[in-house]
C-alpha cells in the first residue's frame, strides 16, 4: 500500500485496534520512503511533507490512547 493511502486509512478509521495497526502500517511506509530519499539532495520538500504527516500520526495516536479508556 502506498504511503498516501495508509495514511488516509488512518486517519478515517475508528476503531481503535484497527487504528493502531493503520498508525504503524503508515509510519512504516513513511520510514521506508525516507530511506529512499536520503541519498537525494532534491528530496527536501518530499521530506517535509512526511515529516508533517508523522506527526500527524503522533497527534492521532496520543489522541487515542488519551480516550481509549
Amino acid at each position: 500500500m502506498c504511503i498516501r493511502d495508509s495514511y488516509s486509512h488512518a486517519l478515517v478509521e475508528h476503531d481503535p485496534i484497527k487504528l493502531r495497526f493503520r498508525i504503524t502500517e503508515a509510519e512504516a511506509a513513511m520510514h521506508l520512503r525516507i530511506q529512499d530519499l536520503v541519498q537525494n539532495p532534491d528530496s527536501n520538500p518530499e521530506r517535509e511533507i512526511i515529516a508533517n504527516a508523522l506527526s500527524s500520526l503522533h497527534a492521532l495516536q496520543r489522541n487515542m490512547l488519551r480516550y481509549s479508556s
